[in-house]
């Protein structure tokens, strides 16, 4: 007999009927494939479901009605593209990476720094650099397309980066010929079938785990014109570390959620909710599963999660002693190479281990863990082999039994997503963020919150949660520290407060102005047609937060006005006489201070002489160092990776332009040759009509805020974004922000908007119209007055209370 829908599956359902995008949020175990079978079974339409695995299809095909198609991405790019490339995908599945080598021209070993690259290894990372471009929605091979390299430094990734582009460009040339020779992957023609721009045969399609996306899945599924639906958990986008994106959370639709889980009971849905709180998701959960599911220790277990391959690895070496049957979800083979790679290398061997091969000796290895941020991700498996030695780990993986014949399974989180067991024990490795330098307790970060959620909702009666027993005493350490309550969070500048819901600023504008999503949704419908943003090609690592920063300051001097304020707080607080974390010994930061005011005095200069003084390329490079002393002032801190920290006594202005690297120059002249057309008319302005780092009335209301640009009554932030798509709630709520602080109306903005700086594009709502989109009909000033006495009240709250 069918279940009636809930009331929350009946909304979605209506909404689709009426033709409308929608974007549903389903939590754990809340019925979403039920509901796109509602969804399909109200029309008959032809419908389209695009699933994340071939299992999932398969099985969605027994449940949807006829009108509905049931695929994954890959079988239809199959259909369209890579049917071309059958003979290539058999013919080329075994080809060595000497023979991949030898076609592509790669004769020789590398030298990078003190370490010499093989051939083999050569062709393997060009072929990574391929694979990693074909994940992208990029239209170009790039330097950045290569993977990290474990023990080379930045110059050397950037070298060894640059060294072989020429190449991966060569291997996609052959891998888009059908009678090319190199190895041909499914991924290959997932990559030409979005290239190609295709239109999917449906009247509607419903897209299936959005909030972990493929982005080149994410780019086809954006363009259709047909009715599109996305359905997923936000909370649980636990792969963007693989390229995955959030398809939902920007998407320009109508939202709904799904609430009721009936996976588990009241109580599970409890722990879950906690959990969500910290991912920073509105949604909560209602257990209507079993009602007698239950938290607390568990004598015996079905599944046992962990934090990383190590941790997962020690439960299974438990409960081995313990003799008992253990299965890890996955498999051991990773844990298997691993352990091999470290015996090569203890017995003085080099290993081909993709992650160790430049290393000469497992010492190496141990001191590349301990001593460079950069192996961080290696560090816990290395811990473990210290602990148990390769040769215990390799009989371990030995041992494993099936999953059909084990006892208990181990798995990390990543891996149980999807999953679910009776009972589930929360093991190792996720762990308390730590405090800062003056004790306050940091927050979770998304991706940590995100997969505990994902690992408390795997339980359907009892559920352990042994390995996050520190949670409590962390959320009152939150709770205790600065901007609890939301009170303090006022002394945080605009951009800090819209990065935390509780913040006052936050609170107003979700309060006020609602409808964020409706912005963001005109703002997506203008993208479609804009060019392929310019960027760095051929260097691995551009920095991209200082060449943004470059970028406004040559506007701004395009439009006859200063680098503006932070520039100057930046090169002040480097003065000897300031303290500054992070700072030199004395006499560089002397050094450091003076060649700061001979910056400000050459731009100085340039502005006094009509924009004769400097060319281009000069101008660029002082605009880049510049970012980096604004980067000193905005974090009130030298960081480690500044351009400034690499300086010594006797650092110079002219020394510092010369280190910034070739492609800043390049990068920089394309974006201002695209602003010349967009700015024409701005720069023809009035001189006061022509504001640059503009601060509010009510900018002393709160730690702070100043825009980019009013220029004639337009309120304008540039964005030099390569993926424009991924702007949305933050920035439009960003510019509202700046607009209700102008409280006195001092510059009489009339419209506001976006400018694209690397495509070229301006993007611009008069006032009213933004407004409304944001769900209000309060007239500004009224909505500026309720602001100003909204922050006043917060601040007497705030002084009102005690000191952590």
């Amino acid at each position: 007999m069918p279940i009636a829908p809930t009331a929350e599956q009946q909304a979605a359902r209506e909404v689709f009927a009426g033709g409308r995008d929608l974007a549903l949020v389903a939590g754990a175990g809340t019925g979403k494939t039920s509901t796109l079978i509602l969804m399909g079974q109200s029309t008959r339409k032809r419908g389209l479901y695009v699933a994340f695995n071939k299992a999932i299809a398969e099985d969605a095909k027994k449940r949807f009605g006829r009108n509905v198609e049931c695929r994954t991405a890959h079988s239809l790019a199959f259909q369209s593209v890579g049917r071309r490339y059958g003979e290539r995908i058999n013919r080329s599945a075994r080809l060595p990476s000497w023979q991949t080598a030898r076609r592509l021209g790669i004769h020789r070993d590398l030298p990078v720094n003190s370490s010499r690259i093989t051939v083999q290894h050569q062709a393997r990372l060009v072929t990574g650099m391929v694979r990693r471009f074909c994940y992208t929605t990029d239209r170009q091979l790039m330097a950045r397309h290569l993977e990290h390299v474990n023990g080379l430094d930045a110059a050397g990734q950037d070298f060894l980066a640059r060294e072989l582009l020429p190449y991966a460009a060569k291997a996609w040339e052959d891998l888009q010929d059908p009678a090319g020779e190199l190895r041909f992957e499914h991924d290959h023609y997932m990559k030409m079938w979005a290239l190609s721009a295709p239109v999917l045969r449906a009247d509607f399609v419903l897209l299936d785990e959005a909030q972990d996306t493929n982005p080149v899945l994410e780019e086809v599924f954006l363009s259709q014109s047909a009715q599109r639906v996305c359905v997923g958990d936000p909370a649980q986008q636990i792969y963007a570390w693989r390229a995955a994106k959030d398809v939902m959370t920007g998407f320009p639709a109508e939202h709904l959620e799904l609430t009721q889980s009936f996976r588990f009971g009241p109580a599970i849905a409890a722990a879950a909710n906690r959990w969500l709180g910290h991912a920073e998701s509105a949604m909560r959960l209602a257990g209507c599963g079993p009602m007698g599911s239950k938290i607390g220790p568990a004598a015996r277990v079905d599944a046992v999660l962990c934090r990383s391959n190590a941790d997962a690895m020690r439960e299974v070496i438990g409960f081995l002693d313990d003799g008992v049957p253990v299965a890890l979800a996955g498999g051991g083979a990773a844990l298997e190479r691993i352990a091999l790679a470290a015996m090569e290398l203890r017995a003085g061997q080099r290993t081909s281990h993709p992650e160790l091969f430049l290393f000469s000796s497992w010492a190496e290895v141990q001191e590349y863990v301990e001593q460079d941020s950069a192996g961080q991700d290696l560090k816990a498996i290395v811990q473990l082999v210290d602990a148990h030695g390769p040769e215990e780990i390799l009989a371990a993986v030995q041992r494993l039994a099936p999953e059909e014949h084990a006892a208990v399974t181990v798995s990390t989180a990543h891996k149980a997503k999807g999953r679910e067991w009776d009972t589930v024990r929360i093991a190792g490795g996720f762990e308390a963020p730590p405090v800062d330098e003056d004790g306050a307790q940091l927050p979770l970060t998304l991706p940590e919150a995100r997969l505990a959620y994902v690992a408390v909702t795997r339980a359907r009666l009892h559920l352990d949660t042994s390995g996050l027993d520190w949670l409590e005493g962390y959320e009152q350490a939150l709770a205790d520290g600065p901007g609890s309550g939301g009170h303090r969070l006022i002394e945080f500048s605009l951009t800090r407060q819209l990065k935390h819901r509780g913040s006052p600023i936050s609170r107003f504008l979700a309060e006020h102005l609602p409808d964020a999503r409706s912005v963001v949704g005109d703002y997506a419908a203008r993208l479609p047609r804009l060019p392929y943003p310019v960027q760095p090609v051929d260097v691995a690592h551009p920095d991209f937060a200082a060449l943004g920063h470059a970028v406004d300051y040559l506007l701004r001097l395009s439009l006859g006005r200063e680098l503006g304020g932070a520039v100057n707080l930046g090169v002040a607080s480097l003065h000897p006489r300031h303290e500054l974390p992070g700072a030199p010994a004395m006499p560089v930061r002397a050094a450091l201070h003076s060649a700061g005011v001979q910056l400000l005095d050459l731009v100085g200069r340039h502005l006094e002489s009509g924009g004769t003084y400097l060319d281009d390329e000069a101008l660029s490079r002082l605009c880049f160092v510049a970012a980096f002393f604004e980067d000193v002032y905005r974090c009130g801190r030298l960081r480690r990776y500044s351009l400034l920290a690499r300086a010594d006594e006797h650092i110079t202005v002219q020394r510092l332009t010369e280190a910034a690297p070739r492609y800043v120059v390049d990068d920089l002249a394309a974006q201002m040759r695209l602003a010349e057309e967009p700015f024409r008319k701005l720069r023809a302005l009035p001189e006061k009509e022509r504001v640059c780092g503009p601060v509010f009335a009510g900018s002393a209301d709160i730690g702070g805020a100043d825009a980019d640009f009013i220029l004639g009554g337009l309120l304008l932030d540039c964005k030099a974004t390569t993926r424009p798509r991924q702007l949305g709630e933050a920035e439009v709520y960003q510019l509202a922000g700046y607009l209700l602080l102008d409280y006195d109306d001092r510059y009489r903005i009339d419209q506001v908007g976006l400018y694209l700086s690397r495509q070229g594009h301006l993007i611009t709502w008069p006032v009213g119209e933004f407004l409304r989109q944001l769900g209000t009909a309060t007239k500004l000033p009224v909505l500026r007055r309720q602001l100003r006495e909204f922050l006043h009240a917060e601040a007497i709250t705030s002084r009102s209370e005690p000191g952590p």
